[in-house]
């Protein structure tokens, strides 16, 4: 019964991403040019019709580093030890380290014409192992997925800002949107069999759970504006994450509103 349930709900899942509308939302840590992109008063983007996608639908392998709070820093690049699945998964395609399948998806994915589940090329080049960084092909890209979301959110997030007074915890964190990843022969975690380059930033992040990393490491994890601390969701519509937010809701009935 597990099997079927778990079946049931990624089919909705996958289903319910299909046809979503991906609206605006800067998941991103460089401006897109502004020949592209009008700002609203707070810097993110309108949704202009000739603009890129922000985030574009895939399926099948790719590394998840959601739950990797150990990752090891090494000059402007962190090394985490991240999950190897095979499940429909979101790319923010401002972060996309190769150039050619960069231009290629925000050229073809637009707001005036987006593309659907796997169309978009950098889907190609994750499921084909034709991602290529540094002149370096990669069989493997960390992307984001839903896998482990309701213990995330169980666990909850706090605000970390390494320049607010007071601060105690990690200066920095890792960025791993479309880092590119590697087998690891020997991974001290099996279930972590995968070592993804990201990237590192110090700017105020979304810790979980905490704001300080173990084993000496810093987390993966999101920049402090892309999460809604009051109202405890996304910020902007993130795909699919209608459906996971109710499948991790407690099973009861909802209140009626009030007259």
């Amino acid at each position: 019964m597990k099997r079927i349930g778990g079946l049931v709900l990624k089919s909705l899942l996958f289903l319910a991403i299909a046809h979503l509308h991906f609206a605006n939302a800067e998941v991103q840590m460089v401006t897109q040019p502004m020949a592209q992109v009008d700002k609203n008063a707070d810097g993110r983007a309108h949704n202009i019709k000739d603009a890129p996608q922000d985030f574009v639908v895939c399926t099948g392998w790719h590394a998840l580093c959601s739950a990797s709070p150990d990752c090891k820093m090494s000059g402007d690049k962190a090394y985490c030890d991240c999950m190897r699945v095979n499940e429909t998964h979101i790319v923010a395609t401002s972060e996309i380290q190769d150039a050619a399948v960069k231009r290629l998806t925000q050229a073809n994915c637009t707001n005036g014409q987006a593309c659907d589940v796997d169309q978009a090329p950098v889907c190609k080049a994750i499921k084909n192992g034709q991602y290529k960084v540094d002149h370096i092909k990669y069989d493997w890209v960390s992307t984001y997925s839903y896998r482990g979301w309701c213990d995330i959110l169980k666990g909850g997030f706090k605000a970390c800002d390494p320049q607010a007074p007071g601060y105690t915890g990690d200066s920095y964190w890792a960025i791993c949107d479309a880092a590119p990843c590697t087998e690891n022969p020997n991974p001290s975690n099996p279930d972590k069999p995968l070592s993804c380059q990201c990237r590192v930033d110090n700017t105020p992040f979304a810790g979980i759970g905490s704001c300080t990393g173990v084993n000496g490491g810093i987390m993966s994890s999101m920049p402090l504006w892309a999460w809604d601390f009051q109202r405890n969701t996304y910020p902007f519509p993130m795909p699919g994450y209608e459906y996971v937010q109710g499948a991790c809701a407690p099973l009861k009935s909802d209140p009626l509103p009030k007259n």
